[in-house]
């Protein structure tokens, strides 16, 4: 019985990917589903290591490689990733394997296979090979996307990056809310969107939200040291930021 551990800061993608590892190998043990470097660190140095990780890159409090920093991981890792396509054949080259979101059943069964097949690959040459393509990444200026046609009833819609106000998920389908009060659906998935915008204009909140930091109007102090982010125009839920978050958006708000 292989047991698995998955961290994923996603949780419907961590259910999503649970119940696909139990319908293609049922013999699996899956673990937990861990959402946070934080909760991974307490997890891996007070239980036995798992004989395989599924771990995200992108976590809600860091990436993936403060867990390397501060403990010791000797379990092998399934990277998932969504990535900018030209990143993903170096994680081919220097990882026991990828998953590219939305995982497929076929890709997850491709990759499930290749473990049992292996005889376990050097995971310091897996982190260091990633730690480079990351280095890469940030030394390499972001195509940003500037412009965007939103579908609208028999139309498309241009409208510029700089016209949003916020992005929110709610039920499966994506709102772009815009500076003058209209929105849109957008067909792409938040990950997408991070992906494209520039970085020091948005900012991805939580699991719901990417924010414009021009729309921005007030930042209280909520419970267990979270933020909570006022927009305009204002948004359907709240728009709370992590405990663990605060950190990376005082500097984001303050330096970008």
């Amino acid at each position: 019985m292989t047991k698995v551990l998955i961290i994923e800061d996603e949780t419907p993608a961590g259910e999503y990917l649970k119940n696909l590892i139990m319908q293609l190998d049922p013999q699996a043990e899956v673990l937990g589903v861990l959402e946070s470097v934080v909760m991974s660190v307490a997890w891996l140095t007070s239980h036995p290591a798992p004989d395989l990780i599924f771990l995200d890159v992108q976590l809600g409090d860091g990436t993936c490689f403060e867990i390397f920093n501060k403990i010791s991981v000797r379990s092998p890792v399934i990277f998932t990733t969504a990535h900018d396509e030209y990143a993903i054949d170096a994680f081919r080259l220097n990882s026991l394997d990828y998953l590219l979101k939305p995982i497929k059943a076929t890709d997850l069964h491709q990759s499930l296979d290749k473990y049992y097949e292996s005889s376990g690959e050097s995971l310091k040459n897996t982190i260091k090979g990633l730690e480079d393509i990351i280095r890469g990444q940030q030394s390499t200026p972001k195509n940003n996307r500037r412009n965007f046609l939103v579908p609208y009833r028999d139309k498309l819609i241009p409208i510029r990056d700089n016209e949003f106000a916020w992005f929110a998920i709610q039920n499966g389908i994506v709102e772009g809310a815009l500076n003058d009060g209209r929105s849109y659906t957008i067909d792409k998935s938040l990950e997408e969107l991070e992906n494209m915008l520039d970085t020091e204009r948005f900012f991805r909140a939580n699991r719901q939200f990417i924010v414009a930091r021009s729309s921005i109007t007030e930042i209280e102090f909520y419970f267990n040291g979270r933020l909570l982010i006022r927009v305009s125009p204002t948004s359907p839920k709240l728009i709370l930021i992590s405990k663990e978050r605060v950190p990376t958006f005082k500097k984001w708000f303050e330096e970008s």
